[in-house]
C-alpha cells in the first residue's frame, strides 16, 4: 500500500472513531434529558390529577428513584414545615418556629409523605429534585379539597351513587367499605364501632387505603357503643387503634353541646376507684379514697375530635357554638360525623317530608351549615345524616324527620335537598357532578288518616280523584289503622353466612323494617333492612355468631309493634 492510500485509511479510521465516540456522547445526553423530562411529568404519583380529596392530612406519593438527588415536596408552591412528627398547620394558626424544619428525601427513603390543608379550594403538589447545585421541578399535580361527606349505613341505600353528591369521603360505621357502585371513587373512612369481640375481630382483619380511622360510635349512651367507663375505651384504643399508622379521630359522643364529659375523661383522664362490687368506677361516684388512683387519657394519640349534632329545631348558630366550644377545649381539628334534625308528626318539631314549608326550611338550614362550616378553619370535615323520606332509620322511630332525606332509601332517587347538597361545598374549578331531573324523587301525596276522614265527610260526592293515579275512584270511607304486629313464620340459615326470614303478610299498603343484632336487647350494633315483601335474605353475617331478629310493619297511619324476637346461630 502506498503512502497516499495509507494516509486516507488512517484519516478514515480516525473519523469513524470520532463519530462513534461523538455518537455515544450524544446518546448519553439524550438519555439523561429524556429521564429528567419523564421524571418531571410523572414525579407526583398521588393524589391523582383532578381528584376530590377530604380536608386534613393528605398522603402524597412521589418518584424518588433517581439516585444522587435530594427531593422536597411543596404544597401550593410553599415548603411543608414540621415540628418533629407534626406538620406546622398555618390554617390553624400554627407558626413556623426556630426548630421547624422541612423534610428531604433520597432514593433510599420511601417516596411518601403528608401535607395538610383544610381550605376548600384547588391545590397543587410539586416536587423538587436537587443534585450538584442543579434543581429540577416537577410539573404541578392539581387536586381539589372538600370537607363534605356523608354518613351512609348499608341499610340506608344500596342504590345511590355517592359521587353524585360530590362527597370527598364517607363512612358507614364499619371497618369495611361497600366496595360497589355506591362508593366508587369516594374515600371510605373505617370505624371501630365499639369494644365488643366482633369489633375487635374486624380490627384484626382491617384492610384500608384510608389515612384516617374513626373511633367508637356514641360510647356515652346505652343503645350505641355503650362504654360508660372511659378507661375501658382507652384500654381498647391502646391495643387496637394506637398501633395503626393512621391519623386517629376520637370517639363520637352523643352529647351534642361540644362539651361532652365522657370525651373530656377519654382525652384527659380522671380519678377512679373501686366500687362496692370490686370493679373500677369513677371516683366522683364512689369516693373510695383507699383505692383512688389516676387513670390516664389518650388525648395525645388523637388527631381530631368528633361532634354529633341533632336538634328538633332549626338553629344554625347552635352548631357553630358547639364547634367553638370543642375547639377551645382541645385545640384539635373537628369532624362533625353526624348532623341532622329529628321530629315527631303533629308537633312543633314536625319535619315530615310531606310538609313542603318545613322541607324548604331544612334546605335553608343545610345551606347555612355547609357554607358556614366551610369557612371555619378548624373544621376539617362534616357530613349530613339523612333520614329516609318516610323517616325510618336503624335507631329510632321519629316519624317526622323525612324532610332531612337526601334520597329515598328504596330507590336511590335524590330529593331536592340531595340536589342542593350536591351543589354545596364544592371547590371552585372542580368538575362537579350534577343530578339530572330523571334521577330526582317526585313526591306524590299519600292518603293519610286526616285526608281519609275528609273524604268520608264528602258523602254527597262518593267519587274522588286518586292522589296517586289521578283517576276517579270510588271512596270507601274506610279509615286506615296502624299495622298489626308482625308474626315471623321462619328464620333459617339457608346458605353461607345468610339468613332467610319469612313472615305473615300484614294487610294494606305496608313496608317492613327488619332489625338484627348480636345483642338480644338490640342496644348495640343494630343493623336495619327494609322491604315491601313478606320475606328477606340477610347476608354477610359472621359464622358461629348468634343473631337476634325482629320485624315491624309501617304504613301511612303509623308504625306497628315489633314481632317476637327470633334468634339463630350462623352455622353455615
Amino acid at each position: 500500500m502506498n503512502m497516499k492510500k495509507m494516509l486516507k485509511s488512517f484519516v478514515a479510521t480516525v473519523l469513524s472513531l470520532t463519530l462513534v465516540v461523538s455518537g455515544l456522547g450524544i446518546t448519553k445526553n439524550v438519555s439523561a434529558v429524556t429521564r429528567e423530562d419523564e421524571w418531571k411529568a410523572n414525579a407526583v404519583k398521588t393524589p391523582a390529577e383532578g381528584k376530590l380529596i377530604g380536608a386534613g392530612y393528605i398522603d402524597v406519593e412521589f418518584d424518588n428513584s433517581m439516585e444522587g438527588y435530594t427531593y422536597s415536596v411543596y404544597l401550593d408552591g410553599q415548603p411543608v414545615y414540621w415540628d418533629g412528627n407534626s406538620i406546622v398547620r398555618s390554617e390553624l394558626g400554627e407558626k413556623v418556629s426556630a426548630v421547624s424544619k422541612t423534610k428531604s428525601f433520597t432514593s433510599s427513603d420511601e417516596g411518601k409523605t403528608e401535607v395538610y390543608t383544610n381550605t376548600v379550594s384547588k391545590h397543587e403538589i410539586t416536587v423538587e429534585a436537587k443534585k450538584d447545585g442543579q434543581t429540577i421541578t416537577s410539573e404541578p399535580r392539581t387536586f381539589y379539597v372538600s370537607k363534605k361527606g356523608l354518613a351512609l349505613g348499608g341499610d340506608m341505600s344500596d342504590k345511590i351513587t355517592l359521587s353524585k353528591l360530590n362527597c370527598s369521603w364517607y363512612y358507614n360505621w364499619s371497618t369495611e367499605s361497600f366496595n360497589n357502585n355506591v362508593d366508587a371513587n369516594v374515600a371510605h373512612i373505617p370505624m371501630m364501632w365499639g369494644i365488643g369481640d366482633d369489633n375487635k375481630e374486624n380490627m384484626e382483619n382491617l384492610k384500608t387505603t384510608s389515612n384516617y380511622i374513626l373511633g367508637f360510635n356514641e360510647p356515652d349512651i346505652e343503645k350505641q357503643a355503650n362504654i360508660p367507663m372511659f378507661f375501658d375505651a382507652v384500654s381498647v384504643w391502646k391495643q387496637y387503634i394506637s398501633p395503626l399508622k393512621l391519623r386517629k379521630v376520637s370517639p363520637a359522643p352523643a352529647a351534642p353541646g361540644g362539651d361532652s364529659m365522657w370525651l373530656k375523661r377519654f382525652m384527659n383522664g380522671d380519678y377512679i376507684c373501686k366500687t362496692p362490687k370490686g370493679e373500677w368506677g369513677l371516683y366522683k361516684d364512689y369516693e373510695d379514697d383507699a383505692t383512688k388512683k389516676w387513670s390516664e387519657g389518650i388525648g395525645e394519640d388523637v388527631d381530631a375530635v368528633v361532634l354529633h349534632y341533632y336538634r328538633n329545631q332549626i338553629n344554625p348558630q347552635g352548631l357553630f357554638d358547639a364547634v367553638e366550644r370543642l375547639w377551645n377545649t382541645y385545640h384539635k381539628p373537628i369532624w362533625i360525623t353526624e348532623m341532622s334534625l329529628f321530629g315527631v308528626k303533629g308537633t312543633y318539631t314536625d319535619f315530615s317530608y310531606e310538609n313542603e314549608e318545613r322541607r324548604k326550611q331544612v334546605e335553608e338550614y343545610v345551606t347555612k351549615l355547609v357554607e358556614g362550616l366551610d369557612k371555619v378553619p378548624y373544621v376539617e370535615r362534616y357530613c349530613w345524616f339523612p333520614y329516609d323520606i318516610d323517616s325510618t332509620n336503624d335507631i329510632d322511630i321519629y316519624n317526622g324527620s323525612g324532610g332531612t332525606a337526601m334520597f329515598e332509601y328504596a330507590t336511590g332517587l335524590y330529593t331536592n335537598l340531595g340536589r342542593i347538597y350536591c351543589n354545596l361545598g364544592n371547590p371552585e374549578g372542580y368538575n362537579a357532578e350534577t343530578i339530572s331531573d330523571n334521577e330526582m324523587y317526585v313526591y306524590v301525596p299519600q292518603t293519610t288518616p286526616e285526608t281519609t276522614e275528609k273524604i268520608t265527610e264528602t258523602t254527597n260526592n262518593p267519587t274522588s280523584v286518586s292522589p296517586t293515579t289521578g283517576k276517579n275512584n270510588q271512596t270507601t270511607g274506610k279509615k286506615i289503622n296502624k299495622p298489626d304486629k308482625v308474626k315471623i313464620i321462619s328464620a333459617r340459615n339457608v346458605k353461607k353466612k345468610t339468613v332467610k326470614l319469612t313472615w305473615k303478610k300484614v294487610s294494606g299498603k305496608t313496608k317492613y323494617q327488619i332489625q338484627y343484632s348480636l345483642n338480644k336487647k338490640f342496644r348495640k350494633g343494630v343493623k336495619t333492612k327494609k322491604t315491601t315483601k313478606p320475606n328477606i335474605k340477610i347476608n354477610r353475617l359472621s359464622k358461629k355468631k348468634k343473631y337476634y331478629f325482629r320485624i315491624r310493619a309501617i304504613n301511612s297511619a303509623g308504625i306497628g309493634k315489633w314481632s317476637n324476637v327470633k334468634k339463630i346461630v350462623i352455622r353455615k
